[in-house]
């Protein structure tokens, strides 16, 4: 019997590396230039691939970059560590190093600005956003199974409130971004999760 991978075709390794030299001539653009910069032009002089052989793989400069960014999106498996603090503070400080050492979070400023101009980028942006949501909804979901969060839970406000302050931080209040940033981040939105609506904000307690 003939597997899938028996069947699929095998890549030239020629192919393999031109299409590996472009891909990371493109990302190095990327984070110098912007997406203005990527040019198929550029990625041709810099990776020392012919333009003929880059448009034989790539009909366009968007279908390029959309490439390029996508092969820095390494899928995550959520944890599942049997708490769900611990869950939450692995994929937070996990999301803090990439936001500040990866080529990805680097790449980020520029996608964000052309997925508000054009929808194949937006389409990009929407997919690695929701990746990293379904995986903190998984979590999530398992604390309400094991009784660690309320019934009735909004789990996508919860997605909101442990992912937005590191991007906030990182982009916009520009201040240190670490393990010690994200475990005050977890444990202030699970705090806040047990606090009924109409207790007393200051003492916890029921309001008179």
């Amino acid at each position: 019997m003939t597997t899938a991978a028996a069947a699929a075709p095998r890549l030239d390794p020629r192919v393999a590396r031109s299409r590996a030299a472009v891909l990371t001539a493109t990302v190095q653009l990327l984070i110098e230039r912007g997406i203005a910069g990527a040019t198929v032009e550029a990625v041709a002089a810099r990776s020392g691939v012919a333009k003929t052989t880059i448009y034989r793989q790539w009909p366009d400069q968007p279908s390029l970059v959309l490439d390029a960014f996508s092969s820095l999106l390494a899928a995550q498996e959520p944890p599942d560590t049997g708490t769900l603090r611990e869950d939450l503070l692995q994929m937070l400080r996990g999301l803090a190093a990439a936001l500040t050492t990866s080529p990805a979070a680097a790449l980020m400023p520029a996608l964000i600005d052309a997925a508000e101009r054009q929808p194949a980028y937006r389409a990009l942006h929407h997919r690695e956003a929701e990746a990293r949501h379904s995986s903190l909804r998984t979590v999530l979901g398992r604390g309400i199974e094991r009784g660690e969060l309320p019934p009735g839970t909004e789990v996508d406000l919860l997605v909101d409130l442990l992912a937005g302050p590191l991007f906030h931080r990182r982009w916009v209040s520009d201040r240190v971004l670490d393990d010690h940033f994200a475990t005050a981040v977890v444990d202030t939105v699970l705090l806040g999760t047990h606090r009924s609506p109409h207790s007393n904000p200051r003492t916890g307690g029921p309001r008179c």
